[in-house]
Order: structure tokens, then C-alpha cells, then sequence
């Protein structure tokens, strides 16, 4: 097994918070704010795109909704509010929008006047059975701690959760191999879910596709969208090809009331239900918010002191431009044994489901290995390949094919400060001259979006079909991190045979 660094929290939360915090900030060159969800109308280019596959989500949770008697409602990672205002439009209920990203929290009481703060999903600041509905929508995929965010959101719903994936799949062999080359990269789909480990985590729910086939990816017009959103959100039960899955978990089966809308109601609702670019909001009412909240850790309530809430054992929270900000990156992660005592009031077969859940999900901070044999299995964990290097199966370590111009892998996180590299290959491409190509390693430190030729280094690499040791010096690079986060090797550039056997950090 790779040697893993000591169990924390911080890391994935803090990269993933830094990402979001510059996805939230994003403007278009006239200032206007460049949205998650379709907020500005179908269609219109300021906003994210898959409009009509986000809209088609949003109608299904709609639905849910329609059909429960609630007044309060948390959204778990809302983004910037568009669910939860909608359900203050539609249905009149006193909606409150959370997320990791302050920013996201910011944009959501500007846009949307929401009372917002931004939070650890497995660390809710509310007391048991305090929101009648709580909603978590495409988010369950992203965080540290799967398992233990679905119990503190059965923890804090009194009438319901309604929660929604996209990646909830119906083969198991292909979620394993998915789960075993994840790099665990800022905001990235790091759960796979069987729809046999959703039923597990919610028993007794109702579980519904998103959409019954993906949607087209164009810009729609208006009406073009009604027409599909109501031809393509019919089916009721999960199948492969379908998209996604809504889950609809009581935890109050009395709650449960006859719909007030049509599905034609509703989606005109929701086509029409739209701000305009560079809109503001009034501000909401922290103090009222604040009697609903409750100090994560400790429970105890909460106070408003200046710029800070305070609990009574002495914690206390920042407040940014009117939101509270409960994520403290210093917090102890939960460990497994921590979720075997809370699972001790559950039924065993819940139980053993839910810690099998978790093991298969876990996905360590970084990797301290400073080799990597990839003639060793294990050893390969966490590294993943683009499209352009196609298993060939026949040769040493890694062995591929190379198929392009540009075929590159990528490292688990690693975190660490480096001085060289050393890469262990061979390269071979049958009826070409033996001369060098070209080779190279990008990294990304933690102020990186991404990889660029800015920061990397090429090599040459013979294509003679020989085994060599490349040793590439980062050391003295202008733009080397203090910490390098993760790595890109690019093997060579063209088509041909690739075996990778080692890779050292030094």
C-alpha cells in the first residue's frame, strides 16, 4: 500500500474552498457575475452551461417539494441560493443557502437577499431536527466525507432530505476502476454511488432519475426547453439509461401532501424565475438566522459579539459582509472510528453497509511515497491518464499506447517541496527513426488553476525501445512552488508504445 499522511482535515477542504472561492469570484469583462445556475434565463451565455440538464434536476426536486407540507428549508452547498430562492418564490418557505465557499455564500445574499453561511458539510450548525427540509444537490460527489455528510443531514432534517447525484452508476467493476485512478484534484467528482449504496444510505426513499436521457448540449431557447424538460423527466424509477438520481428520504412520512402545481406550472415557474445581470438584493437579517444556529462542534448556542458569533465554550466564528463563516481548516477530521460510535444506534446490516461505503470511497490527503513501482499495482493508485494513452497490457508498469500528440498522466496529490524527478521508461515506435522526442513534467502549487507550459520542464527522450532513467531537475525553476500539489508527466509526443516502470521524487 502507498504510505499515507496522518489523518487531518485541511487539505482536499482547503484546496477544494481555495477553488471555489475563485470559481465565485469569476466576472465577465462588464463585471457582471458569471453564474453556476441558469439564474439569468435559459440560454443566456453568463451562466454555466448544460442549462436544460441543471434545469431538469431543479423541476425533479420541485417536485419533491411540491409534494411535502414544510416551511423551512438549508440547501447544502446551494452555490449561489438559485434552489433555495426558488423555493422562497414557489412555495413560500423561509429558505437559508449554504456552502463551503464564502464567496458562493456572498453571491447568494447579493443576488438572492439570503441569509447564508458558509460551512463543512459533515459539521452542520444546527441543532437535530431543526430545518424541515434539507437539500444537498450535486455535492455528495465532492466531499472529504461522504457518509458522515448524509448523517448530519438525516441529523437536521425534521420532514425531509432530498439529495441528487449525477454520479450514481449501475456497474460496479467500472465505479472501482473509476474510485481506484481518482487523483483526488480541487472540486472533482471524488464518489462514485451505486444505486444499492444510495439505498443504504437513505432506507426507505424514494429514488427517481434526474432525466431520462442526457440532455442536448446547445444553448436552448425557452421554448425549446419546456418541451424537453416535460417530454424528458417522466420516468420514476432508476435505469442505465437514465441520468442520475433524486432522492426523496422521509423522516416524516406525515408530512406528505397532495402537489399544488402541474409539471406544466411548475416549469414555467422555474423558465421564469430568472434575475437580471448586475441585480442586488436587500441584505437579509443575520439576527434572526443566528436563533436558528447552533456552534458545530459543541452545540451549544451562539451569540453575536461585533464582527463574531461566540458559543458559550468560547468558540467563535468570523462574519464577512453578513455571513457567517463556520469552516475552520484546523478542525479534526473525522476518523473511522469516530463513524463506527455514531453508527452504534443503526441497524448492523445499515451499519456494516455504511462503513463498507466508507472504505470504498476513502480517498487519503496525499501520497508520501517518494517511489512509485508501477510493476507493483498498488502503486498505480491515484494516477490518472488522458485519452490519448490506451492500455496495451503487453508490456512492463504502466503500457500504453500512445494515440496523439499530447497524451499525459497525472499524479495523486503529493504536496511536498522537490528538488528532480526521475522517470524509469521505455518508448518504442516501430518503423521511425530512433531519435529523441520530447518528453515533459508540469506541476501545479497551490496558487495554480491548472498546468501550463510556464511551469514545466521538457527532456528528451530516444525511442529505441530501451529501458532509461530520465532524471529532470526542477530545483532553481523561477516558478517551482515551495510545494508542488501535483505533477503532469507527459511521456513523449506522438504515437507509439509507452511502458512507465518508475517514478522517484527527490
Amino acid at each position: 500500500m502507498p504510505s499515507y499522511s496522518p489523518l487531518r482535515m485541511g487539505l482536499y477542504t482547503r484546496i477544494t474552498r481555495s477553488w471555489l472561492e475563485s470559481r465565485f469570484q469569476k466576472r465577465n469583462a462588464q463585471g457582471i457575475y458569471q453564474a453556476h445556475m441558469p439564474v439569468y434565463g435559459v440560454g443566456q451565455v453568463d451562466c454555466e452551461g448544460n442549462h436544460l440538464g441543471r434545469l431538469a434536476r431543479i423541476l425533479r426536486l420541485l417536485r419533491e417539494l411540491d409534494g411535502l407540507r414544510f416551511s423551512t428549508l438549508l440547501d447544502v452547498g446551494g452555490a449561489e441560493g438559485y434552489l433555495p430562492w426558488l423555493a422562497t418564490r414557489i412555495f413560500g418557505a423561509e429558505a437559508i443557502s449554504s456552502d463551503l465557499s464564502l464567496q458562493a455564500c456572498l453571491r447568494a445574499k447579493e443576488l438572492f437577499g439570503l441569509p447564508s453561511l458558509a460551512l463543512e458539510c459533515n459539521k452542520l450548525p444546527f441543532p437535530d431536527k431543526s430545518i424541515d427540509v434539507v437539500v444537498c444537490s450535486e455535492v455528495i460527489e465532492h466531499v472529504e466525507n461522504p457518509v458522515e455528510t448524509i448523517l448530519e443531514l438525516q441529523r437536521v432534517a425534521r420532514v425531509a432530505v432530498l439529495l441528487s447525484t449525477e454520479e450514481v452508476h449501475h456497474d460496479r467493476e467500472a465505479i472501482d476502476r473509476y474510485l481506484f485512478t481518482r487523483p483526488g484534484w480541487p472540486h472533482m467528482e471524488r464518489n462514485l454511488f451505486h444505486g444499492d449504496d444510495v439505498a443504504a444510505c437513505f432506507p426507505g426513499a424514494a429514488l427517481r432519475p434526474q432525466c431520462d436521457r442526457d440532455p442536448p448540449g446547445e444553448l436552448p431557447i425557452a421554448a425549446f426547453a419546456r418541451e424537453w424538460l416535460l417530454a424528458n423527466t417522466r420516468e420514476q424509477t432508476l435505469d442505465r439509461g437514465c441520468k442520475g438520481v433524486v432522492v426523496l428520504w422521509a423522516a416524516d412520512l406525515t408530512a406528505r401532501a397532495p402537489r399544488g402545481h402541474t409539471d406544466e406550472q411548475l416549469v414555467d415557474l422555474l423558465l421564469h424565475s430568472t434575475i437580471a445581470r448586475g441585480a442586488s438584493a436587500s441584505p437579509p437579517r443575520l439576527q434572526s438566522l443566528l436563533q436558528r444556529l447552533c456552534d458545530p462542534d459543541s452545540m451549544q448556542p451562539l451569540s453575536l459579539r461585533g464582527d463574531r458569533v461566540c458559543a458559550d465554550g468560547g468558540a467563535s466564528y468570523p462574519v464577512v459582509e453578513g455571513v457567517l463563516d463556520f469552516v475552520r481548516l484546523d478542525r479534526p477530521a473525522p476518523t473511522r472510528a469516530d463513524l463506527v460510535d455514531r453508527l452504534r444506534v443503526e441497524a448492523p446490516a445499515r451499519s456494516a453497509a455504511l462503513l463498507a461505503l466508507r472504505d470504498r470511497l476513502y480517498l487519503p490527503d496525499r501520497w508520501t511515497n517518494d517511489r512509485f513501482d508501477f510493476r507493483v499495482k498498488e502503486d498505480q493508485r491515484g494516477f490518472w491518464v488522458n485519452d490519448q494513452l490506451r492500455d496495451r497490457g503487453d508490456g512492463v508498469g504502466f503500457s500504453w499506447q500512445s494515440l496523439g500528440a499530447d497524451p499525459w498522466i497525472v499524479t495523486p496529490c503529493i504536496q511536498r517541496s522537490l528538488r528532480e524527478v526521475r522517470i524509469e521508461m521505455r518508448v518504442h515506435a516501430p518503423g521511425h527513426p530512433a531519435k529523441h522526442g520530447v518528453g515533459q513534467v508540469f506541476w501545479k502549487g497551490p496558487a495554480d488553476d491548472t498546468f501550463d507550459e510556464a511551469r514545466s520542464v521538457k527532456f528528451l527522450v530516444p525511442n529505441d525501445g530501451q529501458t532509461h532513467v530520465h532524471c529532470i531537475t526542477l530545483e532553481g525553476h523561477p516558478m517551482l512552488p515551495l510545494e508542488v500539489q501535483w505533477l503532469r508527466i507527459d511521456p513523449i509526443d506522438g504515437a507509439c508504445e509507452v511502458d512507465l516502470i518508475s517514478l522517484d521524487l527527490l
